[in-house]
């Protein structure tokens, strides 16, 4: 937990999730070259532990000129 305040404002508090024991973390991904300039990726990453599971999927797309 913690106590955040903006400039000029009231505190309030801040609480996260607690870190599980004995976790693992995943990630994979991969990024695909389409043409001299485009870049296509897709990418996973998760947490998995007793109790919890925290899941994350993403996806890009990049231009280079």
């Amino acid at each position: 937990a913690a106590r955040m305040a903006f400039a000029g404002g009231t505190s309030f508090g801040v609480q996260g999730v607690p870190i599980a024991r004995n976790a693992v973390v995943v990630e994979a991904g991969f990024d695909l070259k389409v043409g001299s300039s485009f870049t296509v990726g897709a990418g996973y990453s998760g947490v998995l532990a007793s109790g919890a599971r925290d899941h994350a999927f993403k996806g890009n797309l990049s231009y280079k000129f």
